[in-house]
């Protein structure tokens, strides 16, 4: 929008144009009454004599989307979300018409109608598994929840099983401090259930807490907490987009069937603001691998390599890490790892290019010739620089 308002202006300077006089020249106040939806004959007069320097033919896509916009503006709100959605059908990852949708949906009388046509859209769109799952395995369940479309999607291993709306944060940005009524993005694992009786009726009866902020968002310094997925008293709001303080808010049948699939401590939830259908991934599999096997082969260096200097554990940071894995593994005759039942998730943040970060979760068996445990381990792998570093390493034993 500022380009092209630069843009005018500069004709408008070209023509000698006075800033608050349309006749002597300035297209930027026709220009801002087209988009409002108010613009005169004389307006596009002249707004159709800039169209013919363009020569490039604007997408399909595109050009339904900015209909939708100029009956959104008219007030014609039925035509405009027809817009938005044949536009998502065209590109069913296209941002601006997800927005739109979602910011006019509480204005129709008939939500139901375009509701069910974008939820066929994003089925369709989901039905093969996007590239952030890496790997899970067959069984598991894991969920995604993409704040532009307003979906959870809900993955058994790779394949879709079914998805439900839900509504995310007032504000569609990424948290960052308390109160700023943000759904956090990242990948998070559900801690407890809270009591229904411990619920205030707001909640609808099931809340399940997430561990934000994790450690990738402490080490950003992101703040907030209180982060769950819920239900809620009001009929049909899960279908009110991005009306909530910061959780992800389903309706209440809806919520009786996803917490079927969840197991505290091991069910992983990603969100995103847009899920991205490419992706650029590191080769995450060889680097656990190779995590492997320097800890079975006692390469102290090799296997320390693996960590990042912002490493932290209960007992401190790097360092305090460094000596007790020294002590602990030089220690050991021999030693056997064992990676079973691998989750793994990508995440990026907004829509940037590169992967910021991925969770590999999965069962340890681990085996020496002085001590023996299983149990699920989790680890946060984050980017420094070119290579793969471990920030923060999670066990749970079993038993």
């Amino acid at each position: 929008m500022r380009g092209m308002l630069a843009f005018l202006l500069t004709i408008s300077l070209a023509l000698g144009g006075h800033p608050e006089d349309l006749e002597r020249g300035n297209l930027i106040k026709a220009f801002e009454r087209f988009v409002k939806g108010k613009a005169t004959e004389y307006d596009l007069y002249l707004i159709k004599s800039i169209a013919d320097f363009i020569n490039k033919e604007p997408p399909e896509h595109i050009r339904l989307f900015t209909e939708g916009l100029l009956a959104e503006k008219r007030g014609d709100y039925d035509r405009a979300l027809e817009k938005y959605v044949r536009s998502i059908e065209i590109k069913p990852d296209y941002n601006p018409s997800y927005f739109r949708f979602n910011a006019v949906i509480r204005k129709t009388k008939n939500p139901e109608l375009f509701r069910k046509k974008l939820t066929s859209i994003v089925r369709k769109r989901f039905a093969q598994p996007p590239p952030v799952i890496v790997e899970n395995p067959e069984g598991k369940y894991i969920f995604l929840v993409e704040k532009m479309s307003q979906y959870l999607l809900v993955y058994r291993g790779k394949k879709l099983e079914a998805l439900y709306p839900v509504t995310t944060g007032k504000d569609w940005e990424d948290k960052w401090r308390e109160g700023d009524k943000r759904t956090p993005e990242g990948i998070y694992y559900f801690t407890k259930f809270i009591p229904p009786e411990r619920l205030p009726k707001m909640y609808g009866g099931i809340a399940v807490v997430l561990n934000y902020p994790n450690p990738v968002d402490r080490l950003l310094g992101k703040g907030g907490s209180g982060i769950w997925l819920h239900g809620s008293d009001e009929e049909d709001r899960n279908n009110i987009p991005f009306s909530t303080r910061g959780c992800v808010v389903a309706g209440n049948a809806d919520l009786r069937e996803i917490v079927k699939r969840i197991r505290i401590d091991n069910t992983l939830i990603a969100i995103y603001k847009e899920i991205p259908s490419k992706i650029e991934l590191d080769d995450v599999k060889a680097f656990l691998k190779s995590w492997e096997e320097s800890w079975e082969k006692k390469d102290i260096k090799k296997y320390l390599s693996h960590y990042s200097g912002k490493f932290t554990w209960k007992r401190g940071g790097f360092r305090e890490w460094e000596r007790y894995k020294r002590r602990v593994i030089l220690n050991k005759k021999n030693i056997e790892v064992e990676i079973k039942d691998l989750t793994l998730l990508a995440f990026r943040r907004g829509l940037s290019k590169g992967v910021e970060y991925y969770v590999a979760e999965f069962y340890q068996v681990y085996r020496s010739d002085s001590y023996s445990d299983r149990g699920l381990k989790r680890l946060y792998i984050i980017k420094d620089g070119d290579r793969l570093k471990i920030l923060r390493e999670e066990f749970e034993r079993e038993g």
